[in-house]
């Protein structure tokens, strides 16, 4: 009887010493182990949706949770967020917060991101020391759907104003104007119809009159060649031209000499000749007219001159 209750209890014992270590065990393997750092992110915005085990992320990956959301007891109306993140993560002094939504739900989270490691600069920036003693602080800034909800007043606004606009440019006279602008634009169409039907014959024929510019092309780049070719027909021709005109010039030339030299001296001779003889005639005139019967008894004898017998002085 004595060795089975001895039994019993070592079993016992042995089931509950197992039971808690399994127990241990799930304890240990569950739980986070990871080395993490407080901060306090300071806003005045609302924090809809964020409660105490809320993700922290770094620019899209998980580096924490939330720990505790209260007010600032030191400053009115604003709130602190108590947050645990790992103790590498690059959280410097120009680190902000902002407030997300996971989907449509309306679950909240926090991001953090890095104004310099997003504009490139400062990126060997040291780490913003922080301790469970003395806790650094994070401005929260405000995320995208409170802007909106901040700036709506403004954007209904603006909208109003965008529907009046359309109101009184829809008004009556507009409308008439309108339609009057749809239907200039139709007639225009129209015309351009028309014009492009009175036009396809004229293209039709565009393939033709192309034909003809290539083969005028042709003609003119061969005529061109045979101006620019030494031995061409033309050049050929202007040569045989030129000689026929030297030739016809010499000839000229020729003739020209000979009437110079044989021809305008006998013209010279008789032009003399006929003076001459219109001289004498002249004088013949002279003594008809001074005496008509020199013609049948002879010219009269001259008068005797100075020291000839018969001489008188006048």
């Amino acid at each position: 009887m004595m060795e089975n209750k001895s039994n019993a209890f070592l079993a016992g014992v042995f089931t509950l010493g197992l039971a808690i270590l399994v127990v241990f065990a799930i304890f240990w393997f569950s739980s986070d182990h990871t080395v993490r750092v407080p901060y306090d992110l300071v806003t005045r915005s609302t924090v809809n949706g964020l409660g105490p085990q809320a993700d922290v992320k770094y620019r899209g990956l998980d580096v924490g949770k939330v720990v505790s959301i209260k007010f600032d007891p030191e400053v009115s109306g604003q709130i602190i967020v108590r947050i645990s993140v790992d103790h590498d993560t690059p959280i410097t002094g120009t680190t902000y917060a902002t407030l997300g939504l996971q989907g449509v739900t309306g679950v909240a989270y926090v991001q953090l991101d890095d104004t310099a490691a997003r504009t490139g600069a400062g990126t060997q920036a040291g780490r913003l020391a922080t301790s469970a003693k003395a806790v650094a602080r994070i401005p929260m800034r405000p995320g995208f759907f409170e802007e909106l909800e901040r700036r709506g007043d403004s954007l209904l606004s603006q909208l109003d104003s965008v529907m009046g606009s359309v109101n009184s440019m829809f008004q009556a006279d507009n409308r008439r104007e309108l339609m009057d602008a749809i239907r200039s634009v139709h007639s225009a169409a129209e015309s351009y119809s028309h014009l492009a039907r009175t036009m396809e014959p004229a293209a039709q024929q565009l393939p033709q009159v192309a034909e003809n510019l290539n083969a005028t092309l042709a003609a003119t780049r061969h005529l061109a060649e045979q101006l620019a070719s030494p031995n061409g027909q033309l050049l050929r021709t202007v040569d045989k031209v030129g000689h026929d005109v030297q030739a016809v010039s010499e000839s000229l030339q020729s003739a020209a000499g000979d009437v110079s030299q044989n021809t305008l001296p006998q013209v010279g001779g008789l032009a003399r000749d006929a003076r001459q003889a219109v001289r004498s005639i002249d004088r013949a005139a002279s003594q008809f007219n001074d005496s008509p019967g020199s013609v049948l008894f002879g010219a009269p004898a001259p008068a005797p001159g100075p020291g000839e017998p018969g001489f008188r002085a006048p």
